[in-house]
């Protein structure tokens, strides 16, 4: 070991007393890297630790696969050369301040690490390092956060984090991660990834910035879990395949896109903001801005929401063949609210879908005020809710208008939905829609057979209609039977007397022509003539009758359901 230099020797003293040495302030302020070095393995330093501030550091500070019990405390310090800390084990560790080129601590082991308000040109490297107690990593300057495996008791307090990457791919943290005001922008990769992480508290990205031009995703979370994910007022510029990314990822609680939320993509294939097969115990709540310029707004398929999804308040613009915003195949426990200021999409794909997923309460859906834009289309086929909306009409618009296609599930539920509310009128209203909408773009088979059974029957839901052609068939059978009694054209049956041909006869005889199942006069009384009047009264007659058995027909099938059941 050289002979230590005049502020090294202060630095001993220090140490052994337990003193915090502060060299801001004075003139010589260089310490070497193996001073340290010797004196953390030297076993004379207080139980305090070594402390020292200001110090300006050369030479390159290696504590590989060294093993203490004194606690090192370099504040406000300059580092030449890069920090080496592999396998490193010690109590604490705090770089407060300080400013280095790089700092290598894969397995490093303390209780305590803090590093706020530092400086970091290239890689912290944290790998596998183990921190017992909590990681303090505040309004922090890096190239690359690298913390693979990074395991960590309590809490990640990195607020305001200044950074080109961060990574913390299976990692595991006992408390909160703390991000926010976070700014992290990559040029050609992924920004913040944290796929496989484990955190136990929340996760805090308020008021973040994350920017991404390259790479999979601005911010990657696959497989990951948390307590709740929170980015109120967060920003994220981005490049990359994904905005933001959770697929597969669970969370405890809520998920919180809100409060100025800010998300543009402007190559985003897999949507602005993408989450597939994701669980949250909680709410999902999207507020804000929500855009891409080659891609889908916000993709959730095959999801699982413990309450209430709330997309409201918010402009949602894609460009893109698929949906602009897809909810597709998810279980939502709770209320879905859609209530978006703007739902645009510039490709030609839908605005909006909603298949195949399952609301386990209220569904409030501002469809009057979409079905008045210029351009909504919209898929519900498999959308299924208990509770009937409150603008039936401008449900049925949506389906009529504003569907590519013909689907009969849509209707069907709506139906259902009234029905078990008791609403069985609307109900039947809206199975007629649905038998219209058949017509004009679906495959009724036969269409003018289709649309005599809607006019005749209302499609077997109004089977009143046929009574009614039934009793106006009975007012022209007996308009029939006056004009030809005018003209002479009814005679007494035989073996009656002359007299037989009175009126109650002659609407007896109206009704036989006019009601085929009923017979009312037992024998008839009164006949039609074989005279010109009574020829032409009978040929007008046959055709009085077929209206007569049509219309008595389609009231037995109406009544007794079978034109609805084919």
């Amino acid at each position: 070991m050289s002979r230590p230099n005049e502020t090294e020797q202060h630095m001993i003293r220090a140490a052994e007393s337990g003193e915090v040495l502060d060299l801001s302030r004075r003139g010589n302020n260089v310490v070497r890297a193996t001073a340290i070095r010797d004196l953390l393995r030297s076993g004379i330093v207080d139980p305090r630790g070594l402390r020292v501030v200001g110090a300006r550091v050369t030479g390159e500070l290696n504590l590989d696969f060294i093993s203490t019990s004194t606690a090192l405390q370099l504040d406000d310090c300059l580092f030449e050369e890069p920090l080496s800390l592999h396998d490193t084990d010690l109590p604490a560790l705090s770089l407060d301040g300080s400013t280095m080129p790089e700092l290598n601590a894969e397995n490093l082991r303390t209780r305590y690490l803090t590093m706020d308000d530092a400086r970091c040109a290239g890689v912290v490297d944290l790998e596998n390092a183990h921190v017992d107690g909590t990681f303090l990593f505040g309004d922090t300057s890096v190239g690359l956060m690298y913390a693979k495996g990074l395991r960590v008791a309590r809490n990640v307090k990195a607020a305001g984090l200044h950074a080109r990457e961060v990574r913390f791919d299976g990692c595991d943290i006992g408390g909160d991660l703390h991000l926010q005001g976070a700014v992290i922008v990559n040029g050609s990769e992924t920004a913040l990834v944290l796929n496989n992480a484990t955190v136990g508290g929340d996760i805090h990205l308020d008021s973040s910035f994350v920017k991404a031009t390259g790479g999979d995703c601005g911010v990657l979370m696959l497989d990951g879990s948390a307590g709740a994910l929170h980015m109120m007022g967060a920003v994220v510029r981005t490049a990359a395949h994904c905005g933001i990314c959770l697929d597969g990822s669970r969370f405890q609680a809520d998920v919180r896109l809100n409060d100025g939320f800010d998300a543009r993509s402007t190559r985003a294939p897999l949507a602005t903001i993408r989450m597939v097969d994701t669980r949250i115990g909680g709410s999902l709540l999207v507020q804000g801005s929500i855009r891409n310029d080659e891609g889908p707004a916000v993709i959730v398929q095959k999801a699982a929401i413990g309450a209430t999804l709330n997309i409201s308040d918010t402009v949602l613009e894609a460009t893109a063949q698929r949906p602009a915003v897809e909810i597709d195949d998810t279980d939502v426990s709770g209320n879905l609210i859609l209530w978006p200021e703007k739902l645009v999409n510039h490709g030609d794909g839908y605005e909006l879908s909603l298949a195949g997923t399952e609301v386990g309460d209220l569904l409030v859906f501002n469809v009057p005020k979409l079905v008045q834009t210029d351009v909504f289309t919209v898929t519900v086929n498999g959308l299924t809710y208990p509770e009937p909306p409150n603008d039936t009409d401008a449900w049925l618009t949506m389906l009529r208008k504003h569907n590519f296609k013909y689907e009969a599930q849509p209707y069907q539920q709506l139906a259902a939905v009234h029905r078990a509310a008791g609403h069985e009128h609307t109900a039947r209203r809206v199975l007629i829609a649905q038998q219209e909408d058949l017509r004009h773009r679906g495959d009724p088979g036969n269409r003018l057979w289709h649309w005599f059974l809607g006019v005749t029957l209302g499609y077997g839901y109004r089977p009143s209609r046929a009574v009614i052609g039934l009793l106006v068939t009975f007012l022209l059978a007996l308009c029939l039977v006056w004009t030809a009694d005018a003209h002479n054209g009814l005679t007494p049956a035989k073996d009656r007397p002359a007299n037989s041909c009175s009126p109650v006869n002659r609407i007896s005889l109206a009704a036989d022509l006019a009601i085929p199942l009923v017979k009312l006069g037992g024998t008839p009384r009164c006949e039609l003539a074989n005279g010109p009047a009574g020829q032409w009264a009978t040929g007008a007659g046959w055709v009085v009758q077929i209206l007569g058995w049509s219309f008595a027909t389609l009231s037995v099938a109406g009544f007794t359901g079978l034109v609805r059941k084919s």
